[in-house]
């Protein structure tokens, strides 16, 4: 790993470019400390990981004949949630139920664990890496409440072809900064130190979190990702 400053001996989150599926899979082997992922909950459940694997995985409404991505979805669903279940996982909710993802996560830092976020979301912020959404910044919140510790948040960017994991410097959770407008603070820094480690980096071609044909068969979802993953709990996986 590569660090603009080495972290101290506290956990803490670390939150990473997607670059597809390469991010998960580089931090899952090379991330050397001990950690947890947060994973979206429909890829752990099996009832709603065919529905996941159909549209987030393979893009499933940008073809035309939509059987053998339906048939691909299937061996998806019996593939990731076992495989999920052999690595320290959080699992993430977009709704009441991220309290649990949080308790989870808290529990997971007070022994000793890092929490790693791939918090992306849609909108494109430069060539290397797209804008962040901004709920997991609420973590900080919840961990300062139960623990008084004021929680790090650190860039990181992954690229597979030169293996590099590069680590940035940290923001710290600041108790007296309304969330709201920490939310803001802690996204605007992350993500500026996600795209200025990966412009540092030998130079290297980025790969983006979504392909440009998620845009024209889910444009709608760019500033509604809420509103993707309802659609992809709700099991719809077009029509023909």
């Amino acid at each position: 790993m590569k660090f603009e400053s080495a972290p101290d001996g506290e956990p803490g989150l670390f939150v990473c470019n997607h670059s597809a599926i390469r991010g998960p899979v580089m931090i899952t082997l090379d991330f050397d400390r001990p950690h947890a992922n947060w994973v979206i909950n429909c890829a752990m459940d099996r009832s709603k990981c065919e529905s996941y694997a159909f549209h987030d995985v393979l893009n499933g409404n940008c073809v035309k004949a939509k059987s053998f991505y339906r048939f691909l979805a299937k061996l998806v669903r019996l593939l990731l949630p076992p495989l999920l279940e052999n690595v320290d996982t959080v699992p993430v909710y977009h709704d009441r139920r991220i309290a649990e993802t949080f308790r989870q996560s808290v529990d997971r830092l007070e022994n000793g664990r890092d929490i790693i976020v791939f918090g992306e979301s849609p909108r494109k912020y430069s060539e290397y890496v797209n804008e962040l959404q901004r709920g997991f910044v609420d973590l900080g919140k919840y961990y300062y409440s139960h623990t008084g510790k004021r929680l790090k948040y650190y860039p990181v960017y992954v690229e597979r072809r030169n293996r590099v994991i590069a680590i940035g410097k940290p923001i710290e959770y600041d108790p007296d900064i309304p969330i709201k407008e920490q939310r803001e603070l802690v996204c605007e820094a992350l993500q500026e130190g996600m795209d200025r480690m990966a412009r540092g980096l030998k130079k290297h071609r980025p790969v983006p979190f979504l392909k440009e044909r998620w845009y024209g068969a889910y444009g709608k979802y760019t500033d509604d990702f809420e509103g993707y993953w309802r659609m992809i709990e709700s099991g719809d996986m077009g029509g023909k």
